[in-house]
């Protein structure tokens, strides 16, 4: 099946993300069946700190989450150059942040087809055009 990549955080506080590889990483395009490996694959400076914390002011904390990330696959490896037709595919990651909001762990789990281009747009566009009432359920100053 797939093989995955850790990322794990190094021990000083500035230290940048050092990757531990216990094998090359490659996947199989879903679409086309070609192999997709590093740096044709998203990474934590694409998915966490680019693509989301410096738009976002928003920090994931001691968790363990999985995400969707939509990207596009453009580069045939097998044959070293671009593709003529580009396709939208989805990598399923996991990863882990501390007690900062850090990210500690990276692991891509899959690579998945897309059900549609935009997929992940049209269902942010979805949420956006109905009502959502929202309740709030506590508050630091209800105590």
């Amino acid at each position: 099946m797939s093989k995955t990549r850790k990322v794990e955080s190094g021990t000083g506080q500035n230290e940048n993300m050092r990757e531990s590889k216990k094998e090359c990483v490659t996947f199989s395009c879903p679409v086309y069946g070609k192999s997709a490996s590093e740096p044709h694959l998203p990474d934590v400076q694409s998915v966490i700190k680019e693509g989301w914390y410096f738009v976002q002011k928003t920090r994931i904390v001691n968790s363990i989450v999985v995400l969707e990330h939509e990207f596009t696959h453009c580069y045939d490896e097998e044959e070293n150059i671009s593709m003529e037709e580009s396709h939208v595919v989805i990598a399923v990651i996991s990863a882990e942040f501390d007690g900062t909001g850090e990210c500690t762990v990276f692991d891509i789990l899959e690579i998945r087809p897309c059900d549609t281009e935009d997929s992940m747009k049209e269902r942010l566009m979805e949420v956006e055009d109905e009502k959502i009432k929202t309740i709030r359920r506590w508050n630091h100053d209800d105590r």
